[in-house]
């Protein structure tokens, strides 16, 4: 098994932490691979001027440690607002030929600029691209992936990475879709996402599908499967609840227990989602519990550090 978190700056900054103490923090985790995200709004705020500065800060700092990343790339990258428009883009209209093709533009500009960085292994394509989001429960349309990705392996020959919510998977059906989009198949899995509250009380549910129904789903595909996202932090109905002492919906005893769920699906990778949560707790309570816990995990389990995929 391969193990990976999602490093977000813009999440760090939400939360008051410094970027570059994370940083240093993720690298020490030994972890095969930093998810890095690119948001379009932070890199291109003036139509044809690029700003890479803070990204660069971070894959530089990847680089030199030679720690492998994964670089999201397009309009929909992981946590909110979910899809990154700069303010120049008018019409957000995903259909619309004049954003599809900003949209590509962007792509190919990030490649560019980083193609050629040792550090960089795999592309993920945009984030559950067919799966509704955001304010406007917006969706990239699958005619745009496949030019997407398509776009990308014209540029560069690295396995792409495209993402699905899988709390849903047969609901939606969304897997024979992107089967035949990418090279691996990303799964993003919560098993205590807040529902609403009753009389008080906060209710929860997992995924809707069993998990010998997941692991039939997902043994029907040729691809390789990752989990891109395994829940590692509160999913809770507010930002206090969130930073509550302890949140119902995670504890470091629910991690140890979401991973053996999920470590018995068909799947050769797993990225916990919550790092900068586990940041803050450590640096605002002294809390090194997830930390540990994650460590534990990656300790009990022998592992290649190689770059090749696994198959």
């Amino acid at each position: 098994m391969k193990f990976g978190t999602t490093f977000s700056h813009h999440q760090l900054q939400h939360l008051s932490c410094s970027v570059a103490d994370a940083l240093d923090k993720a690298i020490e985790l030994k972890l095969d691979y930093l998810r890095i995200c690119t948001h379009w709004d932070e890199i291109e705020k003036i139509e044809g001027e690029y700003d890479w500065s803070q990204l660069e800060k971070i894959i530089n700092a990847c680089e030199k440690k030679q720690q492998d990343v994964v670089l999201t790339l397009g309009v929909k990258a992981p946590r909110h607002p979910e899809f990154y428009f700069p303010n120049w883009v008018e019409n957000k209209d995903l259909r619309n030929p004049q954003t599809q093709e900003k949209i590509l533009n962007f792509i190919q500009q990030t490649i560019k600029k980083f193609k050629n960085l040792s550090c960089i292994k795999y592309y993920q394509v945009e984030n559950e691209a067919l799966d509704p989001s955001g304010p406007d429960n917006l969706t990239i349309p699958l005619s745009l992936l496949k030019r997407e990705v398509a776009l990308v392996k014209k540029l560069d020959n690295k396995q792409v990475i495209v993402s699905l919510w899988a709390n849903k998977l047969s609901k939606r059906n969304l897997l024979p879709k992107l089967a035949k989009t990418a090279d691996i198949i990303g799964l993003d899995l919560y098993y205590q996402q807040f529902i609403s509250k009753i009389l008080g009380k906060s209710l929860y549910r997992g995924p809707a599908d069993s998990h010998q129904k997941m692991v039939k789903l997902l043994s029907k595909l040729d691809q390789e499967t990752w989990i891109m996202e395994l829940q590692a932090e509160p999913w809770e109905d507010n930002q206090q609840d969130y930073l509550a002492p302890n949140p119902q919906s995670i504890s470091p005893q629910k991690l140890k227990s979401f991973y053996q769920q999920a470590s018995q699906l068909p799947v050769s990778a797993i990225f916990f989602w919550g790092f900068e949560y586990w940041f803050y707790q450590l640096k605002k309570n002294n809390n090194n519990d997830y930390f540990d816990t994650i460590s534990e995990i990656i300790a009990s389990q022998p592992q290649s550090n190689s770059d090749s995929a696994v198959h």
